[in-house]
């Protein structure tokens, strides 16, 4: 999964770089949309601090920042309304902060949640919902980690086997944050899944039942990738790192088995009410989107492939049941909403961000739309933050 994004961010960036050239000249999907008023009588920016995030006038106006890979950085990695079936009333959206903590969202106001044992030293990501709590992944990116290795063999020649056993065992794979505690929790670490301290896991993919995971093994001459699903015997959120490893059901997993899982489908392919929500888009427009429905497990990624735009363009979607929304956001901020009671569509496009800035995740609580934002140099994020859009001031002047 971590390769893919690489990947994914790479190609955004170099093709990117044509399509300015070309946009001029052509046509947008969206050049009929109309853009939020830049005043602030819709809408809130924050930008993310070292240890907390505060309120800007615009986000080229936060402060200067240092370039860090993306699984370094602190920045929205992942984001998401709760699932209707959740019994956490308090909030109704969470993001996983990276490096930092957990954002907790309750209709108009964001509490970040953060917890130095658990999210400095490792990159948090892919949020889900095991029965309405939230729960995601920790992992090390070797790619931007070369001592991460050289440390482990560190260990091995300073410390005893028994040491080094326990640094495996108390290392985290799943968390999850308890909305009532609002402490974050490890549920299942390397060690429960037969994982040693120089495994990393790149990914999974969860059906609500089955976790599908990638892991890689670097060694002195290669790289080892395998492939593996589980299931837990008892609830999710009932499990510990300490439990022995008998609680867990494991299955093989081809690489095949697990690229199908994570290989984007046709749009052609996505559910009726997503189709939908973007029928009015031409269908020779190109654009790759990400889809959460109201189960809370793993989202699923569709393309359009088109004919016109050189570039497709990314976005995010997904049902906010208890909200009575379903939205798409694409990454130049073009937003698409639909009223689930009365089936109400409209259409259009948040503050325009500088060059260099894009919108990411999303979610609503309420009648608002938290919308995260990052300034990235190719690989690298240098700020980041997040807008909260006052849903109903923007659909009274929609009318």
């Amino acid at each position: 999964m971590m390769k893919i994004k690489l990947l994914r961010r790479t190609l955004i960036f170099i093709l990117a770089s044509i399509f300015l050239v070309t946009s001029c000249s052509k046509k947008s999907a969206f050049d009929d949309i109309k853009e939020l008023d830049s005043t602030k009588e819709n809408h809130t920016w924050y930008y993310f601090t070292e240890n907390s995030f505060k309120e800007i006038d615009l986000p080229q106006n936060a402060p200067k920042a240092l370039e860090k890979p993306w699984t370094e950085s602190i920045r929205i990695s992942s984001m998401a309304s709760v699932p209707d079936s959740s019994n956490s009333y308090e909030y109704n959206a969470f993001a996983v902060v990276n490096r930092l903590g957990i954002l907790a969202i309750s209709s108009d106001t964001a509490t970040l949640f953060s917890d130095a044992s658990i999210f400095p030293s490792d990159t948090a990501d892919s949020l889900v919902f095991s029965n309405g709590t939230p729960v995601f992944y920790l992992f090390r990116s070797t790619f931007f980690n070369e001592g991460i290795l050289s440390g482990s063999n560190s260990l091995l020649e300073n410390y005893s086997v028994e040491k080094n056993s326990s640094v495996s065992l108390s290392r985290p794979f799943l968390v999850e944050f308890n909305p009532q505690s609002k402490i974050s929790y490890p549920l299942v670490s390397y060690s429960n899944l037969k994982l040693s301290d120089n495994d990393q896991i790149t990914g999974y993919f969860w059906n609500g039942k089955t976790w599908a995971c990638s892991a890689k093994k670097i060694k002195e001459d290669k790289v080892e990738f395998s492939y593996f699903s589980w299931e837990p015997l008892a609830p999710l959120t009932e499990l510990s790192p300490a439990l022995n490893k008998d609680v867990f059901v494991f299955s093989s997993l081809t690489e095949d088995g697990y690229r199908k899982l994570n290989t984007p489908l046709l749009f052609e392919e996505a559910p009726v009410e997503l189709k939908d929500l973007l029928t009015s888009i031409p269908k020779d427009f190109s654009f790759y989107i990400t889809y959460r429905d109201n189960s809370g497990t793993s989202p699923i990624s569709y393309y359009n492939e088109g004919t016109e735009s050189i570039t497709p363009l990314n976005a995010n979607a997904q049902i906010a049941k208890r909200s009575g929304y379903i939205a798409a956001l694409f990454e130049d901020g073009t937003t698409y909403l639909e009223n689930t009671t009365t089936f109400t569509r409209t259409a259009f496009r948040l503050p325009k961000l500088p060059v260099g800035f894009s919108y990411g995740e999303f979610s609503i609580a309420g009648n608002y739309l938290y919308a995260s934002w990052e300034e990235n140099n190719f690989y690298k994020t240098i700020r980041s933050g997040f807008i909260k859009i006052d849903l109903d001031k923007v659909l009274s002047k929609q009318n």
